[in-house]
């Protein structure tokens, strides 16, 4: 068949839609967020495509679940590049091991690295004999090269090449410093102190100096209850490492540091003594992959090689090659994917499909062209065009008009979000979609809707008593010694090419500061807290060290807020209403209920977590089928058909709804339902204002994209109407953002800018970079060859500045 045949399309907000996609052909669907877009491509086409594949081959056959539409034909395999779906948080996945790189250099160092003798340390030139002493060698296994194998991995850092060791020099300055003293000195609470107290066979008054090294260890690492690390009692390792994980700014109490067993390589000590050109593979696993192109395009010059490695090195710069047109050069292998953005994590996963050179498959992509700058996009579209020309159907998610003008046919859903949404708004070529008096988009891309107008303080830098945070000397990952200044009480933008150190420059070093000035400031971490934080003692994070001098200035601010892209939720039991901490007052107002009452219903019969919870299901709405190890699909509850509660607390309404029917309302209607209870309302309002009237209070966060998130971290800190002088620290708040929701969006931060707060944003979308009072950009290249200022100011000094990459795509309007 010639295309993809929907009819009566129903799920979610979509409204009984009709509609008939070329295949074989770049399709761009479009419409403001929340329209119904994904629920079309994703839950729809996806899905069957999924299930159609799977019960063809003999799985689930004859496994029925809720119909969400009349038919669907012309469906095929069905691959999804999906944010959510791709996001990453294994330590131990990186750029090398995701892509297979470090498999194949694994493969050419096991037959056909050089090794130095152990005897004498001479390298051997042919066969495995040393000519120096005579000394027999061997070749390793091809699993002594992975820093992932038990036979590979460095044993001292177990392979991650860097620990956290607690720096005792600087807590103990001298012999008469007591070990109470110690922990006073990094805050901690009286509560925690008496824990610690208790824990210790010792007298907490007495000099550290003094002590045994048995309780010395005890002090630093404490002592394991069961041989379980999450339940380590407090120590100074574990309370430090809590704060490390929450960003705050250790100053050196609590440090990074290269293992000194393997230098920070990761691998044995066997696989440090195998070399290629001079170099083993735990540097090579260093390099970038442009450094990485550079070495073996001089090692393939050599010819010294087996034909068998010279196809092995073909191989790999053919990868290296590849991954750096997608723009992802300044990665190295050894980089962990959890580091990386939602961008990056898709343009690798786009490369493998690339690589496979699969055809005859529907490609679904979740807006590949997050993360990069407008310089960056063309490389990556030609990707995606040459993913159709294999012979594929290539079906687009965005809202970037480069994406949607190389479209050989665009779907916008709309005309708004949510209930409003739901609906074809247009099908057909560009051209038409500028002309489409129905489509927001194409409003705003044939310019007869515009951007709000802002005038902006381009004057803020004249004074010199101006208000502004100054970080000094800040060499976090790969910034160059960098000092900068960001004024307060207006919108700085942070801009540069991917990888440049936008992210850590404020991610990782102004925010590391903030959190620990305001930590000191409020003495606010209360022993609740910090058992809380403590439990989930999981080592996912990335090892990352903020080093820079000082921030100056931050006395001008009494608090700020992150609002960044970080995952919010693993657990389908977290949703936009317990994130926001209105879902105790929803249960109370139903537990108060007549009907509730007379069937002595407290607020905990309403929670799908306890004693409400449908005793099929637990609680979940949904059963697990499981066909192998590692896949997982489900299926809806026969019992509650979704609902997610038992029977009784299914017979109390409130205004005609019981609760189930509440967690199925979307954030609009929830506004309208609660009108009359304005501790609830309040949040919800914002989310509504920012564009996310669409989500439902029920949706499980870990199903939330980067943006959505983003958005409703923004919404929860908005919401709690501090008073002025607040910082907002937003990394690509547009990410998921039509046009229209981000014009939304700029009307937001103005409004916070207005009532005496401040606003940073990383961000490469040129309609919030023109709003913007300042701009900072970091460049000129990404990884070593980024990390420095190119350009600041207003944005017509950048658009003037021939050393700003940004400036070149900026449209001013006099």
């Amino acid at each position: 068949m010639k295309s993809i045949d929907i009819k009566a399309a129903r799920v979610h907000n979509l409204k009984e839609i009709d509609i008939s996609i070329p295949k074989n052909k770049l399709i761009v669907a479009t419409g403001v967020s929340g329209s119904g877009k994904s629920s079309l491509m994703f839950d729809i086409i996806f899905e069957e495509g999924r299930r159609e594949y799977l019960q063809s081959i003999g799985m689930f056959a004859g496994l029925e679940d809720e119909r969400k539409f009349d038919s669907i034909s012309g469906i095929g395999p069905t691959v999804a590049v999906q944010q959510s779906i791709v996001r990453q948080s294994n330590p131990r996945s990186t750029v090398g091991s995701r892509t297979q790189l470090l498999g194949l250099l694994g493969l050419l160092y096991s037959s056909e690295g050089q090794i130095s003798c152990s005897e004498c340390e001479a390298l051997i030139e042919n066969g495995l004999t040393c000519s120096e002493c005579g000394n027999e060698e061997e070749r390793l296994e091809m699993s002594y090269f992975s820093h992932n194998n038990a036979n590979g991995m460095c044993m001292k850092c177990s392979g991650r090449g860097a620990y956290y060791h607690v720096n005792m020099e600087k807590l103990v300055p001298n012999d008469r410093i007591t070990v109470r003293e110690i922990f006073d000195s990094i805050g901690v609470t009286p509560g925690i102190g008496r824990v610690i107290e208790r824990n210790l066979k010792s007298n907490m008054d007495m000099p550290y100096s003094q002590l045994s090294e048995e309780i010395k260890d005890e002090v630093i690492n404490g002592h394991y209850i069961n041989n379980n690390s999450a339940n380590q009692s407090f120590c100074l390792s574990r309370i430090l490492q809590i704060r490390h994980k929450k960003g705050e700014y250790m100053n050196g109490l609590y440090e990074l540091i290269a293992c000194p067993e393997c230098d920070g390589f990761r691998i044995g000590e066997e696989a440090r003594r195998v070399f290629i050109n001079g170099r083993h593979i735990g540097e090579v696993g260093k390099m970038t992959l442009v450094e990485l192109k550079t070495f073996f395009d001089s090692v393939l010059e050599q010819g010294r090689f087996t034909q068998s490695g010279i196809n092995l090195i073909r191989d790999i710069l053919r990868k290296t090659s590849s991954l750096i047109n997608a723009r992802l050069g300044h990665l190295s292998l050894y980089r962990e994917m959890s580091s990386l953005s939602g961008g990056e994590i898709q343009r690798l996963f786009l490369n493998s499909h690339l690589e496979s050179k699969m055809e005859s498959l529907i490609y679904i992509l979740d807006e590949p062209t997050v993360g990069l700058h407008e310089s960056e996009k063309a490389e990556l579209l030609k990707s995606i065009y040459a993913l159709k020309e294999l012979g594929n159907t290539v079906i687009v998610v965005e809202h970037d008009k480069s994406t949607i003008e190389m479209a050989d046919y665009i779907i916008d859903i709309g005309p708004k979000a949510g209930v409003e949404g739901g609906k074809v708004i247009y099908e057909g070529s560009y051209e038409g979609l500028l002309q489409c008096e129905d489509s927001l988009t194409g409003q705003y891309l044939s310019g007869r809707a515009k951007m709000p107008d802002r005038r902006l303080k381009s004057d803020i830098f004249q004074d010199d008593a101006s208000p502004r945070l100054t970080i000094r000397n800040a060499r976090t990952n790969n910034l160059k010694d960098v000092t900068v200044s960001l004024p307060l009480g207006v919108i700085v933008g942070v801009a540069g090419v991917s990888g440049c150190g936008k992210s850590s420059l404020i991610s990782d070093t102004l925010v590391p500061f903030l959190r620990s000035y305001f930590r000191d400031q409020s003495k606010g971490s209360s022993a609740a807290n910090m058992e809380d934080s403590s439990n989930d003692f999981e080592d996912d994070s990335t090892l990352i060290e903020t080093i820079a001098e000082s921030l100056d200035g931050v006395e001008y601010l009494s608090g700020f807020a992150e609002v960044s892209q970080a995952p919010i939720g693993r657990n389908i039991n977290s949703n936009p209403i317990t994130f926001i901490k209105i879902w105790d007052k929803i249960r109370k107002l139903f537990a108060e209920q007549p009907e509730a009452r007379q069937l002595h219903l407290s607020a905990g019969h309403f929670s799908f977590n306890s004693d409400g919870a449908c005793p099929e299901c637990g609680g979940s709405g949904r059963k697990a089928v499981f066909p192998g190890a590692t896949m997982k699909i489900y299926t809806t509850c026969t019992e509650c058909k979704g609902k997610r509660y038992n029977d009784e607390a299914l017979k109390v309404r409130y205004k005609g709804k019981t609760i189930s029917e509440v967690l199925d309302l979307q954030v609009s209607e929830a506004v309208s339902f609660f009108e009359e209870h304005k501790a609830i309302v309040a949040t919800l309002e914002v989310m509504e204002r920012i564009g996310m009237g669409y989500i439902t209070l029920g949706q499980p966060t870990s199903t939330m994209s980067g943006g959505e998130a983003q958005r409703l971290k923004l919404a929860k800190e908005i919401g709690k109407k501090r008073k002025g002088n607040i910082l907002y620290v937003m990394d690509e708040p547009t990410t998921g953002l039509s046009l229209y929701d981000t014009a939304q969006l700029i009307k937001l931060l103005n409004e916070l800018v207005a009532n005496g707060n401040s606003v940073i944003v990383i961000e490469h979308n040129h309609e919030v970079l023109e709003s913007c009072d300042w701009i900072i950009e970091l460049g000129p290249e990404g990884g070593s060859g980024g990390g420095r200022i190119i350009a600041e100011g207003p944005p017509q000094a950048l658009k003037n500045n021939p050393d700003s990459i940004t400036g070149k795509y900026l449209e001013l309007h006099s």
